[in-house]
């Protein structure tokens, strides 16, 4: 192999690398936004995080100096008995 084919062989590799960078940067980027939408009321309200089954999952929030505060349970939290 000469030299000037090792070259060109460099060369090439370099051009399919940029190419191949560009390519990739070009895709399209899944973003989520970095706080969920709070459905609230004027200082209660709840961030949704996904679903568990056909239920929603989520987080209780307070509003506390205009910003959402994840509310902790101050006693045992029990499901309600059915009948």
């Amino acid at each position: 192999m000469t030299l000037r084919d090792r070259v060109l062989v460099v060369f090439l590799w370099i051009v399919s690398v940029i190419l191949a960078g560009a390519y990739a940067s070009a895709q399209s980027r899944q973003s989520r936004p970095d706080v969920a939408p709070v459905i609230s009321g004027a200082d209660l309200g709840f961030r949704p995080d996904g679903w568990q089954g056909k239920a929603r999952t989520g987080t209780f929030v307070v509003r506390i100096n205009g910003e959402w505060v994840e509310a902790i349970p101050g006693a045992n939290v029990r499901p309600a008995m059915t009948r």
